[in-house]
Parts: C-alpha cells; structure tokens; sequence
C-alpha cells in the first residue's frame, strides 16, 4: 500500500550522483513510473514496475523499483566495478529512504533482506584482526580462567560473524567489498588557463609583441607570466586596454585628475 513517488525518487538519486562527483547532464520524467537520469557517461533509468514477478519470492512483488545503468560506450574490465560502485551507492541512497523489504543485487537470485542488505552496506568503522582480537583479549583472560570456561565476548562474536559473512555468502561479501573500495575517480582539480587552440595561443603572442611597442616592461611581464601560466587571451586584452588607458592619460597630462578620480570612487 505504499506510494512511490518516481519524481522524488529521481531526486534523490541525483543528489547521490552529486556526492559520488557525477555531475548529471540531463532529468527526464517520461512517465509516473519511469525516470530517466543521464550523465557524461552513462544513462540510469528507474521503473516502478507493479506486480513483477521476483525468481526467490513465492508471490509477485506488489512494487518493484528497477535501475538499469547503460553505458554511452563499450565498458572494459575497469568500467565494470566502477558502475557497480555507483549502483551501490545509488540503491543504499533509496534503501535508507524508502526502506523495501527486499533488495536485489546484479544477480536475480541474488535477494537480500532488509536488514541483510543494510549489515553487508554499513561499514565500521575499525576492524581489529583476529589476531589482535586474540592477543587483547586472549592475554587478559587467560590470567583468570582457562580459555574453555569463558563465552565468547560481543565484539568477537560480532567480528566471527563479519568473518563469516565475507567468506561464506559472495554476493553480500562482494557487496561490502564494493563499500569498501574507493572506485568511483575523483576528478582533478586543475587550474588550466591556457587557450585550447593554437590560433587563439598565436593572438595573445602577437598582441603581446604589439604591447612591447608601446609599454615594453609590460611586455615583458606578461611575456614571463605567459610562459609560466600558459596563453590566455582574456588576460591579454585586459592587461593592454589598461595599459593603452594609462598612456593615453600620460600622453594628454590627465593622469594626476584620473588617479584622484579613482580615488574618490574607491572611498
């Protein structure tokens, strides 16, 4: 009896795009139950598909809230893991806000529960060893009592059933794997202002030869800022209309009236 609103749906799976660093191109609402998502990459649609029919489930799903990823190109083996890092992300996202009572992972037979999709999604955040486990605990203990009269403490159990989980069950070991490794690239940041064609590179080197003409220490200060910054024609043009503005101030006797008048604008 619940209603699924597909445009909320959307939204939230955008804002999980947003924090994995994948900036969504387009948003496409193309029905109640039906969404489309598209980035540089890939295509994400989400289907409300009702009474679907589930292979583990003895009856149909009254909603079934499908993700396809596609990619724009031919995926290798690095794009594999990639993509499922994100769909990762994407159905933990939907599963803290519409709490379903199953989740299926890649697999069809691969149906997890609830609470069995959110153990094998939620990371601690320190695991000791069992090594160190032993050593901490096993130490301290044997002082008191021997080792076959003592119950085994919350923290190992917990630790044997994490062990457990990871090497018996692969879909949900492969799962947490997934949490566990940062797969989706960050995109550098890089500071680049050089111009991306060679004419417009060829421009700032010949107005900057014509400035010499006129101003040569300005030339030769925007000569050595070009070679450690890269050409860019904006700076150029700026740095020539000022420098033309100031001699032609010089030239006509009005530079101490401009200075005084900028002064008084700027307070």
């Amino acid at each position: 009896m619940r209603t699924i609103d597909i445009v909320m749906i959307g939204n939230r799976v955008c804002a999980t795009l947003d924090r994995l660093y994948t900036q969504v191109g387009g948003f496409s609402v193309q029905s109640d139950d039906r969404v489309t998502i598209r980035t540089a990459d890939f295509e994400l649609c989400i289907d409300n598909k009702a009474d679907c029919h589930v292979p583990t489930l003895e009856r149909p799903a009254a909603h079934f809230l499908a993700l396809t990823l596609t990619p724009f190109e031919p995926t290798n083996e690095d794009d594999g893991p990639c993509n499922q890092s994100i769909m990762a992300h994407v159905l933990q996202a939907l599963h803290l806000g519409l709490s379903p009572d199953y989740v299926q992972w890649i697999d069809p037979r691969a149906l997890l529960s609830s609470a069995d999709f959110e153990m094998a999604t939620t990371l601690p955040e320190r695991e000791p060893t069992l090594e160190e486990l032993s050593f901490d605990d096993g130490t301290e203990a044997a002082k008191t009592k021997p080792r076959r009269h003592i119950l085994p403490g919350i923290e190992e159990t917990n630790l044997i059933l994490q062990a457990r989980l990871r090497s018996a069950d692969p879909i949900e070991g492969a799962l947490r794997a997934t949490f566990r490794e940062d797969l989706i690239d960050r995109p550098a940041i890089v500071d680049d202002i050089r111009e991306k064609t060679t004419p417009l590179r060829l421009a700032v080197w010949l107005l900057t030869i014509t400035l010499g003409l006129f101003a040569l220490p300005m030339a030769a200060a925007l000569a050595v800022f070009n070679l450690l910054r890269g050409e860019n024609l904006r700076l150029t043009s700026q740095t020539a209309a000022l420098t033309g503005t100031f001699i032609a101030f010089q030239t006509f006797g009005t530079t101490a009236n401009a200075m005084s008048a900028l002064q008084s604008m700027l307070g």
